[in-house]
């Protein structure tokens, strides 16, 4: 499959399980099985290299979803509008370790899954 369909699908996909599961609440632990989805389905679409597709896909679909709720969600915004710079700091972080953390575990699941499909 193309390039950009594998992104663009790994992206959209991994916006609708963000969704589910905060809508679920869990947060964490969704983020983690949404990560290994998006590897599996990158590492079953591609032709070659999904580990580099994979993290494409795991930062841009996380990156777009931590901002849509940071804008419209009531607790984001008191963090982020808080006067002490330190917090809003403290919560950027957070995102971010949290992109590196799935994109990493999303990567090794596109990893096993493309070897998996090569060598049967």
């Amino acid at each position: 499959m193309k390039t950009e369909k594998v992104i663009i699908t790994g992206i959209i996909f991994g916006l609708v399980l963000f969704s589910i599961f905060s809508f679920l609440g869990f947060d964490l632990w969704g983020g983690v099985i949404a990560a290994i989805f998006i590897g599996m389905t990158v590492g079953w679409l591609t032709d070659n290299n999904p580990m580099r597709y994979t993290i494409i896909s795991v930062s841009s679909y996380n990156l777009i979803a931590w901002t849509l709720r940071a804008l419209f969600d009531p607790d984001a915004q008191f963090v982020l509008g808080y006067e002490h710079k330190s917090i809003t700091v403290l919560f950027i972080g957070f995102i971010i370790i949290m992109i590196v953390f799935y994109s990493i575990i999303g990567s090794f699941s596109a990893f096993v899954t493309y070897n998996l499909r090569k060598n049967k």
